[in-house]
């Protein structure tokens, strides 16, 4: 029972430093995209694939969420951004405090687009807000088929799923009737993309879908084209 009341508090605490993250957020006009998925499902690779497209029209930065370690935050670097490490050590999430002590290190009247690459682990990060105008959750067809069921808070609170790697399907027994079957049963509104990061298929959907989060939150729902450097 002291457990669970602990962990309450520890959720309403993280969700009101968070509410206070998004405010700040929304009045910089910054889109704030929260990229959850097991280890190894390609959310660095995935960004890798976007952030040469997007940064040609918006100033992106990136927090990057690891237990230690900066390798992912290294193969960003070559994109001249804005990219801030956070190692969490034991802990297999990212909380709202470490953002607000990470937004520190970055300019807000220089962004357009925060990106938050969440710890990778398909649990403890669907519990923590942390001020995020959208979850992305990154699924590859190599963890299988049946992961919505396994893990159906991570699936339900997403509002966008990319299936990565979709060029290796074929070598997998991975069954996408029965995915989307699982995935809607829990999460009916969630856009669903089938994607290889690697091979660029499917990518410009996923470019579009970032683009359309920023210049709504910038007010700009009809500009597609030039710059949004505001």
């Amino acid at each position: 029972m002291h457990y669970i009341e602990l962990e309450k508090d520890l959720l309403h605490q993280n969700d009101k430093l968070a509410e206070n993250i998004k405010n700040n957020m929304n009045d910089h006009q910054i889109y704030v995209l929260n990229i959850m998925s097991a280890p190894g499902a390609g959310k660095t690779s995935l960004l890798e694939a976007v952030i040469p497209e997007l940064s040609k029209k918006y100033r992106i930065a990136v927090i990057e969420g690891d237990i230690q370690g900066t390798a992912d935050a290294d193969r960003l670097s070559k994109f001249n951004i804005n990219v801030h490490q956070i190692n969490t050590h034991s802990l297999c999430h990212l909380e709202a405090s470490m953002i607000e002590r990470a937004l520190v290190k970055f300019d807000l009247h220089k962004i357009d687009c925060l990106i938050i690459e969440n710890v990778g682990n398909l649990v403890c990060p669907a519990d923590f807000f942390l001020g995020e105008d959208e979850v992305m959750m990154v699924v590859s067809v190599s963890e299988g088929h049946d992961k919505p069921h396994k893990y159906p808070v991570m699936f339900s609170k997403a509002d966008i799923i990319i299936l990565n790697k979709m060029d290796i399907i074929g070598s997998t027994n991975f069954d996408t009737d029965i995915f989307y079957k699982q995935v809607r049963e829990l999460n009916r509104d969630a856009d669903i993309m089938e994607v290889s990061a690697t091979k660029g298929a499917g990518i410009d959907k996923l470019i579009k879908h970032i683009e359309h989060g920023i210049q709504h939150k910038k007010g700009l729902h009809h500009d597609h084209g030039g710059h949004c450097h505001c």
